[in-house]
């Protein structure tokens, strides 16, 4: 075998394999369409989201299951031994007062009151403040958690805190799903950023899948119907190539899940921005967020030391909701929560009632969220009615945001909805990883081409080897006769 003319031939088909890079490359590259646009921002974008997308949609798929892991890996905190007597509110009011003097450096700012016979008393603290001198307490844990029936301290932590063992997983995983490392006020900026970012990116990565306008044909027959044309985007084409699988599967998955990457985009924001969320969707539709938005502007100094205290506005509370039921006509069901909000002089005390979204099982579920429970403001300076904010049926921005939410946090749909968001965020991990497998791949492609731009051109190298019997056609492709390396 003459070793020059198989050098030719070897120079020749790696030529050949670097020209049609270019080509692939020059397609990709070339005249500037809106569309290459719209690819290039939905792949670096895509990119600079990966890694998020993936911690997000991941923990979520473990958290959507998060009070049955809270009840199973934390049970010491979470479960007591049901009482024949039951508990009362003023029970749950003692008991904080009892957690404060335990702990002079906490100031007890939120019950949520059981909703099941086994559930503990869930309690969230921030820092007390001294007075006199106006000094914050340095405190090391912002949850607390005691038993209803005989107000025993069960335990305390930190949401959030990066630990192995067990018990402080879910919370671990569930602060990581909207904040990762980050704290909280800067986290759920980010997080709410990054909801717009996905949602745009989402939307993107639709409009790609919408195939290319046809070419009138010379022969004057009519093109395919679009939506037959768009059916390839929908599925993965058998037999067909690896490259070409993985990018089917890539867009298929996100085709397919498409208005639940949208949903959850925005929810997310919805979430995270709550304060902004409510000054935008207040331009179209009635919407109120008390926690989030609230019907006052924040006092000049915290009122440590209201003249209206805990047990007059859980009264109060009582009262106006019977009030609020009557006019409004729905039903009250069991107290869900009482909170203070020492910067605004507000109270806030949440029932169930008829307006709640409930779980498939007809239970209240989420009971600190605005979605599936009723919460009326009370001023603390003077004890006045300052609002009431319904789920559903009073105004139409908070009808539709609860459902939107509750869908997020999984509080409506039982088992089966929890499943389906566990796999869900399964399948965006999955979206996600072939997205950046994808860019991976092709930009190997590009560098390959990019080394191949050195070498001689195919016409050269071929009409150079011609002696081996290669020869060029018209399209400048090679094509073989006899070689004399047979």
């Amino acid at each position: 075998m003459p070793e020059p003319a198989c050098l030719e031939l070897t120079q020749a088909i790696g030529a050949l394999a670097g020209a049609r890079a270019l080509r692939w490359r020059h397609g990709l590259n070339g005249e500037t369409t809106f569309k290459t646009v719209i690819v290039k921002a939905h792949r670096y974008l895509g990119l600079c989201l990966a890694l998020f997308l993936v911690i997000i949609a991941g923990t979520g798929s473990i958290i959507a299951f998060y009070d049955d892991l809270e009840r199973s890996l934390n049970t010491r905190m979470r479960v007591v031994e049901p009482q024949d007597h039951g508990w009362t509110i003023t029970d749950a009011l003692r008991i904080r007062e009892q957690l404060e003097r335990e702990d002079p450096r906490a100031h007890v700012f939120s019950l949520q009151f059981p909703q099941q016979p086994d559930e503990t008393l869930f309690s969230r603290v921030m820092p007390a403040i001294d007075p006199r001198t106006g000094q914050v307490a340095d405190i090391d844990y912002d949850e607390v958690f005691a038993n209803p029936y005989t107000g025993e301290r069960l335990g305390q932590r930190i949401i959030g805190a990066a630990t192995l063992r067990p018990e402080g997983i879910p919370s671990f995983l569930y602060y990581l799903h909207y904040s990762l490392i980050f704290p909280l006020e800067i986290g759920i900026v980010i997080f709410g950023i990054l909801a717009l970012a996905f949602a745009l990116e989402a939307i993107l990565g639709g409009y790609l899948t919408f195939p290319a306008r046809p070419k009138p044909g010379r022969s004057g027959k009519k093109p395919r119907p679009f939506l037959k044309r768009w059916s390839t985007a929908w599925k993965i084409a058998p037999g067909a190539p690896a490259n070409r699988r993985l990018l089917d599967l890539h867009r298929s998955a996100g085709l397919w899940l498409w208005p639940l990457l949208i949903l959850f985009a925005l929810t997310g924001y919805v979430l995270n921005q709550g304060g902004p969320y409510a000054r935008f969707i207040e331009n179209f539709a009635e919407y109120a967020h008390f926690q989030e938005h609230p019907p006052v502007e924040p006092l000049a100094e915290p009122l440590l030391d209201p003249p209206v205290d805990w047990y007059r506005a859980a009264e109060l509370g009582q009262r106006y909701f019977a009030e609020q039921a009557q006019r409004e006509g729905f039903d009250i069901g069991k107290p869900a929560a009482i909170e203070y909000r020492r910067d605004l002089g507000l109270y806030f005390f949440s029932m169930h009632t008829s307006r709640d979204l409930l779980d498939a099982q007809g239970n209240p579920t989420e009971t600190n969220s605005p979605a599936t429970a009723a919460t009326i403001a009370i001023d603390a300076r003077d004890g006045r009615f300052l609002g009431l904010q319904l789920p559903r049926g009073q105004r139409a921005g908070n009808t539709i945001t609860s459902w939107l939410i509750a869908l997020h946090v999984t509080a409506i749909g039982g088992r089966v909805w929890q499943i389906a968001v566990s796999l869900f965020g399964m399948a965006v991990v999955l979206i996600s990883a072939t997205g950046v497998l994808l860019w991976w791949r092709r930009r190997q492609a590009r560098l390959a081409a990019q080394r191949a731009k050195g070498q001689p051109k195919i016409r050269d190298i071929a009409n150079a080897s011609g002696r081996s019997g290669q020869t060029v056609n018209s399209r400048g492709e090679l094509q073989w006769g006899k070689s004399k390396c047979e």
